[in-house]
């Protein structure tokens, strides 16, 4: 009986033939193969798109329930069920491709659905406080270029701060870098991250 959850978020554009989509899906076979007590979430951010954050969705998220209108109620009553199905998870799987040095904005979609105070975080006279609690984060990220260290990698330090900020410490990376860069650097990328993969969902 599987009394654990998986959560895994596919946000690339490319249905078929992704690269992180492909890592992302062998990084769950694998975490299940040895972690048979999970059962996995699928959320894919494409093919079931997100709302990008609108001037209704702020008043639904920033207004007391009272005040709602009806569709301020119905995107509330999304905002909450994306937020259950996160804090539920025990772990958390993501295939992020870089564009344009960054995330994927239907990723951006659902973060800006997630990240809402009383809920997943709270304001304090220290300043924010996370209300999540720690559990691990794996983001395989699929790079035409290479940008690992680099002030070109604009994925890294925004996903690390943000779910830093949310209250989770154990955000873990797996890059698949120089895809685009002629066969024998995509092969050498492909196998480094398949290997962080197995090391990971080990």
């Amino acid at each position: 009986m599987s009394n654990k959850r998986l959560l895994h978020i596919d946000s690339s554009a490319r249905l078929t033939g992704s690269d992180s989509r492909r890592l992302s899906s062998q990084f769950v076979r694998q975490w299940i193969d040895n972690h048979p007590e999970y059962q996995v979430i699928e959320r894919d951010l494409v093919s079931k798109p997100l709302p990008h954050l609108d001037e209704t969705m702020l008043a639904a998220m920033m207004s007391p329930t009272e005040q709602h209108t009806p569709e301020m109620a119905r995107i509330a009553e999304r905002i909450n069920m994306l937020i259950d199905e996160f804090l539920s998870a025990d772990a958390v799987v993501l295939g992020v491709p870089m564009y344009n040095l960054g995330i994927p904005s239907t990723l951006k979609a659902y973060i800006d659905h997630i990240v809402m105070a009383g809920r997943t975080f709270t304001y304090t006279e220290k300043g924010a406080v996370g209300l999540v609690t720690d559990k691990p984060v794996f983001i395989i990220t699929a790079r035409g270029g290479v940008h690992s260290g680099m002030v070109t990698d604009q994925q890294v330090p925004y996903l690390k701060t943000l779910f830093n900020f949310l209250g989770i410490q154990q955000v873990n990376f797996i890059h698949s870098e120089g895809l685009n860069m002629g066969d024998e650097l995509r092969s050498k990328g492909i196998a480094e991250a398949q290997a962080e993969i197995g090391r990971y969902a080990a």
